[in-house]
Parts: C-alpha cells; sequence; structure tokens
C-alpha cells in the first residue's frame, strides 16, 4: 500500500541504478528495501527523452518484480558529471538580480561553450576562516530536471528531491559545531571533496579521474591547501574503494572512515537482509542520503 510518510531513494550512476525505502511503521522510519539494478549499456543523459525514460523504468519494474515499492515519494542523486560546480567570490551588497547576473557572468567564462540559461542553479554560501564572501554555485540541466519530472509523473510518483551524488552521501554524516569533517565522494569519473566547519560548508572541489595514484595526489594536494586538523574524514564510493582508502590513509597520515548509511535507521519488520546491505552499505550512500532527507 502506497503512503505519503514512505520514501524512495534512487542513485542514478553510469552502470545502475540503485533503490533505498524507507516506511513508517507505528513512529518509526524504517528501512524497507534496498536494491539495485544494473543497465544493459551505460547510462548517459544526453539521449533522447524517451530512451532515458524507457531505461529507467526497465530498472524499476526489475526492482518492483522482486519487492513491490510502498512509496508515492521519490527523490534522485545524480552523478557528480551532471552538474558544473564551482566557487566563485561576490559582494555582499549585490541584490539578488545582481547575484543571479554576476552567476551568468562567472558561468560563461568558465563554461564559454555552455548557456547558464539552460541550468538550474543552486547557490551554497560557503563559511570562511578569513572572512572572504564565496558561494558554491551547483547546475543541473533543465532538461534532466524536466526527464525526471517526467518519469515520476508516468509513474504517479511526488518527485521531492534531485541533488548530487556527493551532497545526497553527506546527508549521512552527523555535523556539529565544534566538529570539522572532510568527505570524500569518488564515482567513475570524477571524485568530489567537501570540506565542513561545524555546520556550515567551507570548501568543495570536483577532480576528474585519471587513475588512482593521480587521483590520491589530488586529494592530498587539496586536503594540504586546506590545513585544517579535521575530527573525522569520511570517504563514499559506487566503487571498491579499499585499496584506494589504504593508499590515501598512509599519504595524509588520517584514518578514513567509510560512511555506513544503514547505521542510523532503524530496520522494517518485513526486511530482507541481502547482500546490498550485509556486503556493499557504503555504496548505496547517496540512495539511502537523498531517501532520508525527507525525514
Amino acid at each position: 500500500m502506497f503512503s505519503n510518510f514512505n520514501h524512495v531513494g534512487f542513485n542514478i550512476t553510469k552502470n545502475k541504478l540503485q533503490l533505498v525505502e524507507v516506511v513508517k511503521e507505528s513512529s518509526k522510519y524504517c528501512l524497507e528495501n534496498v536494491d539495485e539494478h544494473i543497465f544493459n549499456e551505460e547510462f548517459d543523459f544526453n539521449v533522447e527523452e524517451i530512451k532515458i525514460i524507457s531505461i529507467l523504468q526497465t530498472a524499476i519494474n526489475s526492482i518492483s518484480n522482486r519487492i513491490a515499492l510502498k512509496s508515492k515519494n521519490i527523490s534522485f542523486s545524480l552523478p557528480l558529471s551532471e552538474f558544473q560546480v564551482f566557487e566563485i567570490p561576490y559582494e555582499k551588497s549585490l541584490s539578488s538580480s545582481g547575484l543571479e547576473e554576476h552567476i551568468k557572468w562567472e558561468f560563461s567564462i568558465l563554461f564559454p561553450m555552455l548557456n547558464a540559461s539552460d541550468y538550474l542553479i543552486r547557490t551554497l554560501r560557503l563559511t570562511s576562516v578569513e572572512n572572504e564572501n564565496r558561494i558554491l554555485v551547483v547546475g543541473l540541466l533543465n532538461k534532466t530536471v524536466n526527464e525526471l519530472l517526467s518519469f515520476s509523473l508516468k509513474n504517479n510518483f511526488t518527485l521531492k528531491f534531485i541533488d548530487t551524488a556527493h551532497f545526497s552521501s553527506d546527508s549521512n554524516i552527523s555535523l556539529s559545531e565544534n566538529k570539522k569533517n572532510l568527505s570524500i565522494y569518488i564515482e567513475n569519473d570524477f571524485c568530489s571533496i567537501i570540506s565542513y566547519l561545524g555546520m556550515e560548508l567551507h570548501a568543495a572541489k570536483k577532480i576528474e579521474i585519471i587513475n588512482n595514484n593521480a587521483l590520491v595526489n589530488s586529494i592530498s594536494e587539496f586536503w594540504e591547501s586546506l590545513n585544517i586538523a579535521y575530527d573525522s574524514i569520511y570517504l563514499a564510493s559506487t566503487l571498491e574503494s579499499d585499496e584506494l582508502k589504504i593508499n590515501l590513509e598512509h599519504r595524509i597520515k588520517n584514518t578514513i572512515e567509510f560512511i555506513n548509511p544503514f547505521r542510523i535507521i532503524n530496520i522494517s519488520e518485513s526486511f530482507i537482509q541481502n547482500a546490498h546491505f550485509l556486503n556493499s552499505a557504503n555504496s548505496f550512500s547517496s540512495a539511502a542520503g537523498i531517501c532520508y532527507r525527507k525525514f
């Protein structure tokens, strides 16, 4: 039975669709389903809407045939490759329209082949230890948003959130006023690093992955440039990352913790503890994080 209290989080990668569903039982929210569908071909948003919807529909049907969904509410976390992400300084005196124009101008300089008007733009204020005024700009094509909305409407779902896989994953991190946290997210083609000072976003960087050695160097260089003693460093990835974690820990001389999104949620009485839940919790951090956000 569908319920407005329940919620499904989908994480789309190049190779698969991952799902985490949470349902309300009595007064508690509980984990109901953890599953994934492997695509027959690499998923690409740069194709016609009809093909995107068809691929997603096949994936949803495949998962639902194993365990029927109980939620009307859905959300999506998407690959880092689908977003334009950049940091810019700004003047506090700017009006909202002035800031919007400033962002469009910066966008045109950084991405001359793209049109800022084609993107849904989100801005996040960055806290600073040097009293600078900086914002993080995150842009997602309107085309992609409309395609996910069309898919949701076709299936009588209510679309709640769309976000980057990294910000989705970070919903699993408990931020607190006196703690400094560094978060690393790795997927097929890109890595993202986010620094939090207390409850505030401090810095972010998106890195294109060439190979593991270059990636370790890039993460280490960014970490060193921040010059902050972090209380915790977290890693999440849809890929096998044990070796990378070991190499990175050796390089930065700090312990890194894999995110396990299932430690912080109650388990439904009907939940079946499958291999995804038992062996691949970290890889579901984005699907779980975007799912938990509703609550």
